[in-house]
């Protein structure tokens, strides 16, 4: 902390005086993308815009009712805590808005500024202290902060917890890395035929039938493949794909070179031994048929299956583990 400015001391130190010490509140938002909220108790308008705000340092801080408990230590080595209430008595205010679409604005920090309203010139607050806010509590009046130093006893070490058949990460996000592709066929038209089980191992001739629609050109142009001399697009290894949207077969399918494709069907087999048929439905739905997968179990051969085990979240992971 500086030095206390002499001019707060001044006023420290009448009897009485015309001006009023304020309270600033600044509150930063956690995460990649910081806002800063600004508010103070005080009730006077701004000579400039002539609405009730403070400036101070080239912020307006908006006004609002402040009020804050005793902070209290203690030798027991618990963490300081106390609660901070403003005064919000509308139910549809800036500030509930903020709290809503930020998490209660927990995990944020706070600054806590004491000023003077004669020396708003001054750029150093006579009372200057940190804290983050630890929870939120909304009621019809007021909205409560608790605010003090968070513990690290309370957090989770390590960071992150390895299950041996369990991925940690969240489906398709940064950890994850799987990116489904954009090929996408999304029709009314489309009907599903039971196949007939072959007495092969995961061949069973399921059938997708596509009455308006082109399936190589929408969903498979971009899988390895060749067309045959019937003109089916001969898939060169298990292709992935989706069906969302229907009544009774909606999952993840197989196509591969004895599934083949043509523009207006698909032989397909489940991503599973010992498949189910298709259950008998006709067209009339909204059908989405996509490339790839749009969700994940977490297993390891749900990560095989997506061509993606470098980025396995289980423990103890792919890359020279017992998995790899």
């Amino acid at each position: 902390m500086d030095i206390l400015n002499d001019a707060y001391i001044t006023e420290q130190h009448k009897i009485a005086a015309s001006g009023a010490w304020l309270w600033l509140l600044e509150i930063t938002t956690a995460g990649l993308s910081p806002t800063t909220y600004r508010y103070a108790n005080n009730n006077a308008r701004d000579a400039v815009s002539n609405r009730y705000s403070t400036t101070w340092n080239g912020n307006k801080y908006w006004s609002m009712p402040l009020s804050m408990d005793d902070v209290s230590f203690s030798t027991s080595g618990e963490f300081p805590e106390y609660r901070l209430q403003l005064g919000d008595a509308d139910i549809n205010s800036a500030l509930r808005g903020r709290i809503r679409d930020n998490a209660g604005l927990v995990g944020s920090t706070i600054r806590l500024m004491v000023v003077h309203s004669d020396h708003l010139d001054l750029t150093t607050p006579a009372i200057d202290e940190l804290a983050e806010i630890l929870n939120c509590e909304l009621t019809a009046e007021a909205v409560v902060f608790t605010v003090g130093v968070p513990s690290l006893l309370s957090r989770r070490f390590p960071r992150d917890r390895y299950v041996p058949t369990f991925c940690r990460h969240k489906f398709a996000l940064a950890l994850c890395q799987y990116v489904q592709p954009s090929n996408i066929l999304t029709s009314t038209t489309i009907s599903f035929i039971p196949g007939i089980d072959t007495g092969e191992p995961n061949v069973r001739y399921n059938t997708i039938w596509v009455n308006s629609g082109s399936l190589i050109t929408s969903v498979f142009w971009n899988v390895p493949g060749s067309y045959d001399d019937e003109g089916r697009w001969v898939l060169d290894n298990d292709t992935a794909f989706s069906i969302r949207g229907s009544l009774r077969n909606d999952g993840y399918f197989l196509a591969d070179n004895v599934h083949f494709v043509r523009q207006q069907s698909v032989r397909v087999r489940m991503e599973v031994d010992g498949a189910k048929t298709f259950y008998e439905e006709g067209a009339g739905e909204s059908i989405s048929i996509q490339l790839g997968y749009y969700s994940c179990d977490h297993t390891l051969e749900a990560c095989q299956l997506r061509d993606n085990t470098q980025n396995y979240g289980g423990s103890p992971g792919i890359v020279g583990g017992v998995y790899g």
